[in-house]
């Protein structure tokens, strides 16, 4: 075979939108690939449409399509240097929500960035990860960009609308005043791809501008709009939006688990949490795992050893246990861990399945889906564990590696990452059923709507049962990330299991609780509730909180501003729902305070959305009061929760 590798095959130069135009169409030829571009403006804004094809006789590799967008000005007193980006990746990469375009993100520690009034920090990223493109990173993040100016409302907003092949990163800067924006459409897991003899690639992307690019709660509106025409899916039902997964990781278990135990809590939590549909059983199932603490946790390879489970915890095996949480009246689900450890059987036995990951991380390997023997054991491990064992949900962890990762990896370059991605998901979801959920974890998942299409919910958020309060905060600032996109509809956010959480104070609980319900992200609860006495004070708020869920409602922020530096955490939340029942309550919103010293809140009913007087009821003391206005001092780590009714 003969290859000719392409870099960009294809610079077209928009300046502007499509303006008054209904569409546009070009067609473009580079050596032995041929490109057709479409441009057509829809009710929320542009739409670009690519294919390239192999015109040739020959295989042809291909690196990645290039559109670049340029002369981008926000307005006559938009200074260049006060323009920024906004994409939710920036929350986990840099602790910060908003970054200056000419902002060195490759090199943060870079001297030149000391101009910037910005601090940042890489606390919960790999450093290995970094690069100057962005929407580049692992960790799944929502697939749009706005950039916008400090100095104005005007917003430009960029945002995938395929990612069968290709995934969207971007490069920006400054030329002759105006901003140039890069928008590559390149390739997971592999460096290039081979295009055969006649093969097709599309791609298709969103433009689209805003007057409210200010707003936290409006930011990608027109893109979203665009995306739910064409978005359809798991995450869109309503499995994990009324209902409860109850885990066995969080609250202090982890893998000390067993059939008895579990059953024991599989009977207290039938009767005390109503709303509890799915009884998950975390790691420590696997006969490896208590050789495997030092190393990492094993999931999806257990299967391939016939003594894989744990015969001392699960002595009557897998589906004996699975069945005897039905006959609780419970759904079994099961955590699959998509690494499988040095020390497994079938990485000794297979190593040739496995892709290299050494670079990020140590002892652990994912298979890799490429390999055509590698994708037929993945298939025979999810046929043992939801058909044979009866499983009917599954918590994927650590399964994003193979998947996401901008690195040559594959063996097989036929494909990306992303194709693999598309195959691996869908036929996890043809063996589920529509009925069956899927839970996505590790690589911290921020809201991809494309793994939504097959995935019910997303865990986002860090363990905060151990009293970290910093874990607590960085959990809030992710959360504005994450529902600054306004499409729980898609994809149901998970913020993080809640148990009785003994790390935590009386206050730091309330706190957590408050904060789950009043952001609709309360997926899961955990916790040994067989041993909790039932008048204990948090088993009842628990059981307040648990009992009335909208997983993935609109949640709205007041009085946030977020392009201030650094990790700002919300003060005043609110939803357009009732918490509880659907009486004379219509809004539901709640106030926090992080800090370390006392803080007075205060807002007008007009910045949630009311006009006049309104009562407000704190949902826990019962305190009434009408006003036109609130006003609540809160202690350190305080926090309040109202219903709001007519």
């Amino acid at each position: 075979m003969n290859f000719k590798k392409y870099g960009s095959t294809h610079r077209s130069m928009f300046h502007g939108l499509a303006g008054g135009v209904a569409f546009q169409t070009s067609y473009f030829a580079s050596g032995e690939l041929l490109c057709f571009c479409h441009l057509e403006k829809t009710a929320h804004g542009v739409v670009f449409r690519r294919t390239v094809k192999n015109n040739s006789k020959e295989e042809v590799l291909l690196k990645e399509l290039l559109l670049t967008v340029g002369d981008i000005s926000f307005g006559e007193n938009a200074e260049p240097a006060e323009d920024y980006y906004y994409t939710n990746e920036n929350a986990r990469l840099f602790c910060t929500l908003t970054l200056p375009v000419d902002f060195d993100r490759a090199f943060p520690e870079n001297p030149a960035n000391a101009v910037f009034p910005i601090a940042t920090s890489r606390k919960w990223t790999d450093v290995d990860i970094l690069s100057d493109r962005i929407c580049s990173c692992p960790y799944q993040q929502f697939p749009a960009i706005l950039f916008s100016n400090y100095k104005t409302k005007r917003g430009l907003i960029f945002g995938s609308l395929s990612q069968d092949i290709f995934f969207h990163n971007y490069r920006a800067r400054h030329v002759g005043g105006g901003l140039v924006v890069e928008v590559y459409s390149s390739f997971n897991g592999i460096d290039a791809r081979v295009l055969s003899p006649s093969e097709e690639l599309s791609d298709e992307l969103f433009l689209g501008e805003t007057d409210r690019a200010d707003d936290i709660n409006d930011i990608f509106s027109p893109y979203a709009e665009e995306l739910r025409l064409r978005i359809k899916g798991a995450g869109g039902g309503n499995v994990n939006r009324h209902t409860l997964i109850w885990d066995s990781w969080n609250d202090g278990i982890y893998r000390d688990v067993s059939e008895e135990m579990l059953l024991e809590e599989a009977r207290a939590v039938k009767r005390l949490f109503p709303s509890v549909e799915w009884f998950q059983l975390d790691d420590g199932y696997s006969a490896n795992a208590e050789k495997n603490v030092d190393l990492f946790a094993h999931g999806l390879g257990v299967p391939y050893d016939k003594e894989g489970i744990d015969k001392e915890k699960f002595p009557n095996g897998l589906k004996h246990y699975a069945d005897e949480v039905k006959k609780i009246g419970l759904r079994p689900a099961i955590w699959v861990g998509g690494l499988c450890p040095a020390n497994s059987l079938i990485f000794r036995e297979k190593p040739q399945w496995f892709l290299d990951l050494s670079y990020r991380i140590k002892d652990t390997s994912p298979l890799d889906p490429s390999v055509k023997e590698a994708r037929e054991y993945m298939l025979h491990a999810f046929d043992t564990f939801i058909k044979e064992y009866g499983f009917e949900g599954i918590k994927l962890d650590f399964w994003t590696y193979a998947f996401e990762d901008k690195h040559d990896l594959l063996r097989e370059k036929h494909k990306s990452a992303h194709e693999w991605r598309e195959w691996f998901m869908k036929a996890l979801r043809e063996r589920l059923g529509e009925n069956g959920f899927v839970t996505t974890g590790c690589d911290i998942s921020m809201g991809n709507p494309f793994v939504g299409r097959y995935f019910n919910n997303y865990r986002y958020g860090l363990d905060v049962g151990s009293g970290k309060w910093e874990n607590v905060k960085t959990v809030m600032f992710w959360t504005v990330a994450m529902l600054s996109t306004h499409t729980g509809d898609l994809f149901i956010p998970n913020s993080d299991s809640i148990g009785m959480l003994h790390g935590l104070s009386d206050e730091d609980f309330d706190f957590w609780v408050n904060f789950q319900i009043i952001t609709r992200t309360l997926v899961e609860i955990s916790g040994r509730f067989s041993r909790v006495d039932e008048n204990d004070r948090r088993l009842a708020r628990l059981r307040v909180a648990t009992k009335y869920l909208n997983c993935g409602e609109d949640v709205f922020f007041a009085q946030y501003d977020y392009r201030k530096n650094g990790e700002q955490l919300p003060r005043i939340v609110w939803i357009n729902s009732a918490f509880d029942a659907p009486d004379r309550t219509f809004k539901t919103v709640a106030l926090f305070n992080a800090d370390e010293e006392p803080k007075e809140i205060s807002f007008e009913n007009r910045e949630i959305g009311l006009f006049g007087e309104h009562e407000y009821e704190d949902v826990w003391t019962g305190e009434r009061w009408t006003a036109r206005s609130l006003r609540v001092q809160l202690p350190r780590h305080g926090s309040r929760l109202f219903k709001v009714k007519r």
